[in-house]
């Protein structure tokens, strides 16, 4: 079963009595648990469940049957405010079913939740065959919506490694360049704190990207949160004021970005960087029609 030795710890685990649904509750220690439920038959309606309780107690359910995944906000029984199938491009909305629209007071509880599952996942990457995603999709726009172009959580769980190859074709490239940056870097032991050996790190990951002179391959590009007049997008300086800056990005002609978050350390990817990595793109490309964010940690 899914698990990870990041800071989270297992509360309850077993099967229903009717041997039906094997079910694991972990806790971060921290007041946010993940209810996950494993369907031994397609008679319970799921291949895997989980339900993300936030500390505040709100709930978001992620429920998977093969290649599709719904988004429930409140819980399994709550409303369903997406619908998603992966296909070989990254998640594409299902457009056989109308998902009750989601408020936007509700988009921060749906992100946070996709962001918790999503770090408990990562750290199993690659140890078992699958990979953890997060997939956004562009939100068409609707009567009163002021975010026309906003990107909205649409996936947060876990793939085949050939599917995630398929729509970000540079992952197998990304992690060989991760590797090879940790050996060019050396021990942790040989700088003064676990921050500056990750500067290290995403220095020389930077290089080994620039190396390969492609601009659909880029890495540390900043990208502003929100459109701001007189700064053009191929253009936003290292740190500038209301930016945000990718590790690593693969850019395709379909309109799929696929960012690649480097993690050196114990820390995941946060709701907010999530939330932020997804919207900033929208200022920086011609056109985009998903994003899917994959953390990257070298062997």
């Amino acid at each position: 079963m899914l698990g990870a030795d990041t800071g989270w710890s297992s509360l309850d685990e077993g099967w229903n009595e009717d041997g039906s649904i094997f079910e694991q509750t972990v806790t971060d220690g921290e007041g946010t648990t993940i209810q996950s439920e494993y369907a031994a038959s397609r008679a319970a309606g799921f291949d895997e469940r989980q339900t993300v309780i936030d500390r505040d107690g709100s709930k978001t359910s992620f429920e998977t049957t093969g290649n599709v995944q719904s988004i429930y906000v409140g819980g399994p029984d709550g409303d369903l405010v997406g619908r998603t199938i992966w296909t070989p491009s990254g998640p594409e909305p299902d457009a056989t079913v109308q998902p009750a629209f989601a408020p936007l007071v509700a988009a921060p509880t749906i992100v946070t939740g996709g962001a918790v599952l999503f770090g408990w996942m990562s750290p199993l990457n690659g140890s078992d065959g699958q990979q953890a995603v997060m997939g956004f999709n562009a939100r068409e726009y609707q009567l009163g919506d002021g975010t026309t172009g906003k990107f909205d959580l649409s996936y947060s769980g876990r793939i085949t490694e050939e599917q995630a190859e398929l729509a970000c074709r540079r992952l197998p490239e990304v992690q060989e360049l991760a590797g090879r940056a940790v050996n060019a870097a050396g021990s942790p032991e040989l700088y003064p704190s676990r921050t500056l050996y990750g500067t290290g790190v995403h220095s020389y990951f930077k290089n080994y990207v620039e190396d390969r002179k492609d601009p659909y391959f880029r890495a540390e590009r900043s990208l502003l949160k929100e459109q701001e007049e007189g700064v053009y997008r191929e253009s936003v300086p290292y740190g500038y004021p209301q930016s945000i800056r990718t590790d690593a990005y693969e850019y395709r002609r379909d309109g799929t970005l696929c960012v690649y978050d480097l993690k050196t350390g114990k820390a995941g990817l946060t709701d907010r960087r999530a939330d932020m990595l997804a919207n900033a793109a929208r200022f920086g490309f011609e056109t985009l029609r998903r994003i899917i964010v994959i953390e990257v940690r070298p062997n």
